[in-house]
């Protein structure tokens, strides 16, 4: 299965990379259309309520500097996971939209396979959450494709599951997949819905809290240092 497998897999990686280019494409027609009209358009891919053009700006740019990344080489391999995140294989892709549905779909076909992991230090005040939330990485510094240089991958909250307060020097982007949930940056805290976009910029303290669906985010990683891991705070 192994070159069926690594095909369904750079195709996850070429569907990842053509939605977040769509969003940008989405968002310079609403900007047209906003401007155009000069009317009040009360939902938006990037805000629930207002269309914020300084933070827009620097999701655009964000975007467009990840997508503009070559991607590497495979010089690993797949292999079938034993993550205790596979029980929410199905629940994962279960409360998408349609513009998320067609990365879903290819994600479902090949769940158990990524590298699902959790390499926080174990907490005291959370013990054992690594049976409940993860990322697969399948770009990064230790992944399949392996690159310095920016990471992709995918992050998983099961329900009712707190993602601790947490930094990073690494610039990073969330696209929500499935799943509606709680999103915290530096203490603002906004309800995110699938096809929205997150963006954390270096070092800034966020964390994210779902309760009754399982949370699936694609994210990115870029900036002068995408291989320190996170920390918690």
């Amino acid at each position: 299965m192994s070159k069926e497998l690594d095909i369904k897999i750079r195709k996850i990686i070429d569907e990842a990379i053509k939605l977040l280019n769509e969003n940008n494409k989405d968002s310079n027609n609403y900007e047209k259309d906003h401007n155009d009209s000069n009317s009040n358009i009360g939902d938006h891919l990037i805000h629930n309520n207002e269309f914020d053009k300084d933070i827009n700006k620097e999701i655009k740019e964000e975007i467009a500097r990840v997508t503009s990344s070559v991607i590497p080489e495979q010089t690993g391999s797949f292999e079938k996971s034993t993550s205790p995140l596979l029980k929410y294989a199905e629940s994962s892709t279960l409360h998408g939209s349609k513009e998320t549905e067609p990365l879903l779909r290819l994600i479902r076909e090949v769940f158990d396979y990524l590298p699902w992991k959790y390499n926080y230090e174990e907490r005291e005040d959370k013990k054992n959450l690594g049976s409940y939330m993860g990322w697969a990485e399948l770009i990064g510094p230790e992944a399949p494709y392996k690159s310095d240089d920016f990471c992709l991958g995918f992050t998983l909250i099961s329900p009712y599951t707190l993602y601790p307060e947490h930094r990073h020097p690494a610039i990073e982007l969330y696209k929500v997949l499935s799943g509606t949930a709680e999103w915290t940056l530096e203490g603002a805290t906004s309800k995110r819905v699938p096809g929205e976009v997150i963006l954390h910029p270096s070092n800034k303290i966020h964390k994210m809290q779902t309760y009754d669906q399982t949370l699936l985010a694609l994210y990115t990683w870029s900036g002068n240092d995408v291989v320190t891991l996170s920390e918690y705070v």
